[in-house]
């Protein structure tokens, strides 16, 4: 049977898309119907660490509202416009939806603060600045999720992405807004040695380079819906430029950024705004900041979800010495005792089944843990402190 595929060169016709891979860790033949870029992005969506993302804050934990976003909404609003940009521009659309599907993949439960909370930990753990990165960042984070952590269901951990959605995650973080211009960065980077995003750079393709400015667009806008939708802000607070310049639903923000992204990156060898719409983008974030993340319902659970991480860690990292690392042997017995809190025993599923193989003698305990905890949801770090702090209180 012949191969169905069209050629990535009639794909993506632009002289600077991105038509092949540098590759991936582990090689693999070519799939007969599908792009190698298309591979990764059902590769991301159907892991586990992806589908989580639907239970993480984006800004405001606990919403009791069902419109107001989490972070699975905010990557599907990027990948969705970032492949809107690079039809326009005859990019790889294929790369750039997998880049902005997979940017976030690296957070934590509670959103940025979740990052500070285990940048803390870092501090209390210098082990982990060793092993990994001085401070927490879930783009160098990310990385690492896709490497190693991220598994499909029945699946060995690890997505074996191409270089260049992994280059694509670690590198979409910084702030661009000062020139307005986004150029690619070096295709030589060794991206299992960085540690910052200050060492990942500029992204190596104009994809991720796309990404890394739709992802400020997207949070700007749906942030501010979501303030009003929860009451923090009024529409008619919003400043006068913001309004007539943007528009007040996130659909307009992006709609207008869109069509000034392509109008300033057309036939170009990098990503643009143009000057004022990148300055409008500038002061709506800092009026965020101000307003939004700053405020007082946006930081209401702040103290509880801080303690939340720091227990969790404590009490885990005491459980996984003690039960000396979960010997195999003891699973599944373990794992059916319902006498053992509920997270007990998901640690030892995490740790003597799901990741059997990927972490070695030499791995500290704490390693184990940061990444058994980055991968948790709000809501499941919430009920396991539950699980294991009322008990104890109780006894």
């Amino acid at each position: 049977m012949s191969d169905f595929k069209r050629s990535e060169k009639e794909l993506f016709p632009s002289r600077y898309a991105t038509i092949t891979t540098k590759g991936r860790v582990k090689h693999q033949n070519p799939d007969r119907f599908r792009t190698e870029f298309q591979r990764d992005i059902h590769r991301i969506i159907y892991s586990q660490s992806f589908r989580r993302l639907r239970h993480k804050a984006q800004v405001f934990y606990f919403p009791q509202n069902d419109h107001v976003s989490t972070r699975m909404d905010h990557v599907r609003f990027v990948a969705s416009a970032a492949r809107t940009i690079a039809r326009c521009l005859g990019l790889n659309e294929d790369l750039a939806e997998a880049i902005g599907l997979a940017h976030d993949i690296g957070h934590p439960p509670f959103g940025h603060q979740g990052e500070e909370f285990l940048t803390k930990i870092f501090e209390k753990h210098v082990i982990l600045k060793e092993r990994l990165m001085p401070s927490f960042s879930h783009e160098v984070y990310g990385l690492r999720v896709v490497d190693w952590i991220a598994k499909r269901d029945r699946e060995s951990p690890g997505l074996n992405l191409t270089w260049e959605v992994r280059d694509g995650i670690i590198s979409h973080c910084g702030e661009d807004l000062a020139s307005c211009k986004l150029e690619i960065g070096p295709k030589d980077k060794k991206l299992e040695k960085l540690k910052t995003h200050e060492q990942a750079g500029n992204p190596a393709t104009l994809e991720g380079c796309i990404v890394r400015l739709i992802d400020k667009i997207a949070y700007a806008g749906k942030d501010i819906e979501d303030a009003i939708e929860v009451g923090i802000i009024k529409e008619d607070e919003i400043p006068n430029n913001f309004r007539n310049e943007l528009g007040t639903t996130n659909g307009r923000i992006i709609g207008t950024f869109v069509e000034d992204m392509v109008g300033n990156s057309y036939d170009k060898d990098y990503i643009a705004t143009s000057p004022r719409l990148g300055q409008l983008l500038h002061d709506l974030i800092d009026f965020n900041c101000k307003h939004i993340y700053q405020s007082q319902e946006a930081e209401g659970y702040k103290i509880q979800a801080e303690k939340t991480i720091e227990y969790l860690f404590d009490d885990l990292l005491q459980e996984l010495k003690r039960r000396d690392r979960f010997k195999s042997d003891r699973y599944p017995e373990d794992h059916k005792d319902k006498s053992i809190p509920f997270v007990y025993r998901v640690l030892q599923q995490f740790v003597s089944s799901d990741m059997k193989d990927v972490y070695k003698p030499k791995d500290p305990n704490e390693l184990i843990i940061l990444d058994f905890i980055a991968g948790m949801t709000d809501s499941f770090a919430i009920r396991s402190v539950s699980d294991v702090f009322i008990p104890k209180m109780t006894v």
